[in-house]
């Protein structure tokens, strides 16, 4: 999570309209158009954002695993399937639909 002297600050940094910011900071509009570019900008969850709930960050790593999560999240659902099928199989988790890593190398009779 980054911090910031100001809401200026932080408006200029990532290049928001202040005025738009500055409002959705305090609360006078809501923030659903812009949450995800805030998420990403903060390095904090969407949902975090929104609510207030759970902790800003719900995963450990490098930044640059942080920020492919994000696009994924936000990448059509075939993407997503795509790699959720290449994660389980590198990581030795069957997905269910198809063969485990043992059978897809090993020749049966």
């Amino acid at each position: 999570m980054r911090g910031f002297d100001n809401a200026k600050a932080a408006a200029n940094r990532f290049g928001f309209n202040y005025n738009t910011y500055i409002q959705h900071e305090s609360g006078r509009t809501g923030i659903t158009r812009a949450v995800k570019d805030y998420a990403r900008a903060f390095r904090v969850r969407e949902a975090w954002l929104i609510t207030g709930e759970g902790s800003p960050q719900d995963i450990d790593g490098s930044d640059e695993l942080r920020e492919i999560f994000m696009r994924l999240a936000a990448a059509p659902r075939e993407v997503q399937a795509a790699v959720l099928t290449y994660a389980r199989f590198a990581l030795g988790e069957p997905s269910g639909t198809e063969k485990s890593r043992e059978t897809a190398t090993t020749p049966t009779s």
